[in-house]
């Protein structure tokens, strides 16, 4: 349906306040921000400035000493004060980026949308080229507030997949129901989402295949009790024999005589510890090199979807689709801090970063031994449950994207599901793609088994547009979501379609060949006796790729084939005699678009309403459209 004009400008409006306070926010903190640098500079230049003229003997020594400690705690404080602002200014810059792209969502303006960096489906699946389930302009850009892993690809499942059962399917309406007024709530969520925008689909499943793989490391208990036991041996002899070495020059006064023998003890027998610790981790450094890079590599995001986690475990909602997927969340002791904790091992593994570090922490503790067994003890007990809670999590952001989807198009509504013979029936029935202002709804009804949808019109009317409408609406229904309509009832139903073919130069497959065998697909899938719902097969100019008469023997075949399979379905045609045939003339349903031409200043105009009419079209634009653009009869 047309949304109301109000409605859209009010949430578009609300959307534009809420990115303007959440820009001045972001302004102010990176003023503060700006300001504590400069404070936390200054801090650092008296510490410096004290401790310099204090190992120079310049002034008095306890002023001294007193402008090294102030300085010095002073730039710990403020460092973190601004880190903190950093922190608070970057979430409030995504919290406005947020708010921006609704406005964007709300107009329509696929230009000014995030770019899509997710697959594009190809004409091989049923609907989603035909009925713009990805790419520019799309339903996935539409409902695009989810992260890039887990979110995404349980939008895009339900998006493409079969319509689960009508249970389900009203549980997910319950769910949306309740999210749809939670705007705080979703868009931090979607703040959040974004923020692990870091960690592609890609990574997340290499994180999941990590989480389970089998441990290494823990089933060799004798490289962890070396690894435990030995840096008891190594730090203290080359301590000592370290330490001796000064006594030895003087450089040092010896504490007594009993640990100055110690440390001529350690210098003779230092190297076989330390020997032993380069052995055991020459021993082990392919295996904890690859665990440790898996950790590193694939382990992005991590603090953004712990952060999801947590803000899903604490969500206040009752509805027992969202509850159960709280629950899941639950197990063990919390998927958000389980997260976090393998966050802070993640990065105890990225000393490797700083290189001398690392060594001295390798040769004196054996430090990647203990990492490891740190990330495998985690995969132990935590492991198993991550892919259940990237699922749960995903199907939460997917029930937040369809609120999300109601929430910018209050003059939408849900569908209901109904146990009865295939049909769809709607009324102000709307391109959910196309802006509100210029959209154009229409009452239809397809089905029930035994009848088609008949659409006739010319060129530019709205033919292919109503198709579209009724595919994409049905796909935002069996998803779970609300529908551009006011009112829609339906059957859950496969959606298989027939709208957009092109030839193929490469394979050598012509446009009528390439028509043909998608019809068969159709076919053959409406006739499969396993099929377990109806099929719907929306068909825009069927067979336009040859000539006419011979056109009107296969179209007719097809359609006849369809309907013995009990499916129902749409058709475009400018064949007004398509349905002239006895075995045609009961079942199709008649409807058409038409145009108007206008004389101004001497110059043909055409306008259209694309408004649906009963019954069979009665005029035609081809030669009026040839006249308009100048080549029309000299």
């Amino acid at each position: 349906m047309a949304d109301s004009p109000t409605a859209l400008g009010s949430v578009a409006a609300d959307y534009a306040t809420r990115a303007a306070a959440f820009a001045q926010t972001e302004s102010a903190l990176r003023r503060q921000a700006d300001r504590i640098s400069q404070l936390r500079l200054l801090a650092f230049v008296v510490a410096g400035g004290s401790g310099i003229a204090l190992l120079g003997g310049w002034g008095r020594a306890a002023i001294m000493v007193a402008g090294l400690v102030i300085g010095a705690a002073a730039y710990v404080a403020l460092a973190s004060r601004h880190a903190e602002r950093r922190q608070r200014a970057r979430w409030a810059g995504v919290r406005r980026i947020v708010c921006e792209q609704g406005a964007h969502r709300v107009a329509r303006d696929w230009n000014a949308l995030a770019p899509w960096s997710g697959e594009v489906l190809n004409h091989e699946h049923p609907h989603a080229a035909d009925l713009d389930v990805t790419g520019h302009a799309s339903l996935v850009r539409l409902l695009d507030v989810t992260s890039p892993g887990p979110g995404r690809l349980t939008m895009m499942s339900w998006l493409t997949g079969q319509a689960p059962l009508v249970a389900e399917l009203r549980a997910r309406q319950d769910a949306v129901r309740e999210l749809t007024p939670a705007v705080e709530w979703r868009e931090t969520l979607t703040a959040h989402a974004w923020t692990a925008g870091q960690s592609r689909r890609a990574d997340v499943e290499r994180f999941l295949t990590w989480a389970g793989e089998k441990p290494w490391l823990l089933e060799r208990p004798a490289y962890i009790w070396a690894a435990r036991v030995l840096p008891f041996f190594i730090v203290p002899t080359v301590g000592l024999a370290f330490l001796s070495i000064f006594w030895t020059w003087g450089a040092l006064p010896p504490p007594s005589d009993s640990i100055v023998r110690l440390g001529a003890l350690a210098r003779q027998w230092w190297v076989l510890p330390f020997a032993a610790g380069v052995l055991l981790t020459g021993l082990t450094r392919r295996e904890v090199g690859a665990r440790l890079q898996a950790a590193m590599s694939h382990l992005g995001g991590l603090a953004a979807y712990a952060a999801m986690l947590g803000h899903v475990e604490s969500s206040p909602f009752t509805t027992p689709r969202v509850a159960g997927l709280r629950e899941r969340l639950a197990n063990e002791r919390g998927a958000s801090r389980a997260l976090t904790r393998l966050g802070a091992i993640v990065r105890l593994a990225e000393t490797q970063y700083s290189p001398m570090g690392h060594m001295v922490l390798q040769l004196l503790g054996l430090w990647d031994l203990h990492v490891v067994v740190a990330l495998e003890r985690w995969q132990a007990t935590s492991g198993m449950h991550a892919r259940d809670w990237l699922s749960a999590l995903g199907d939460v952001e997917a029930l937040a994207a369809l609120a999300t989807l109601a929430h910018d198009n209050p003059g939408w509504t849900m569908p209901d599901f109904v146990d009865a013979p295939a049909r769809i029936e709607a009324s102000a029935l709307g391109h959910p793609l196309l802006p509100g202002e210029t959209r154009v709804s229409n009452d239809v009804s397809v089905g029930p088994p035994g009848t088609f949808l008949l659409v006739t019109g010319s060129n530019m009317s709205g033919k292919s547009t109503l198709l579209r409408a009724i595919g994409t609406n049905v796909v935002l229904a069996q998803a779970g979501g609300p529908v551009c309509a006011q009112a829609m009832r339906l059957t859950p139903v496969d959606v298989w379609t027939s709208i957009r073919i092109d030839d193929s130069l490469e394979a050598g497959v012509s446009l009528f060949m390439a028509e043909l065998r998608r019809l068969k697909r159709i076919v053959d899938a409406a006739r499969d006796p396993a099929r377990p719902r109806p099929l719907l097969y929306l068909l825009d100019e069927i067979l336009h790729g040859t000539n006419t008469a011979e056109r009107r023997i296969a179209a007719r075949r097809v359609l006849s084939y369809l309907l013995d399979a009990g499916a129902i379905g749409a058709v475009t045609s400018h064949d007004l005699t398509l349905a002239d045939d006895p075995s045609l003339d009961r079942p199709a349903q008649r409807v058409h678009f038409t145009e108007r031409f206008d004389q101004q200043n001497g110059a043909m105009t055409m306008t259209f309403d694309y408004k649906l009419r009963p019954g069979l079209a009665t005029s035609a634009n081809a030669l009026k459209l040839l006249a308009m653009i100048g080549l029309g009869e000299g």
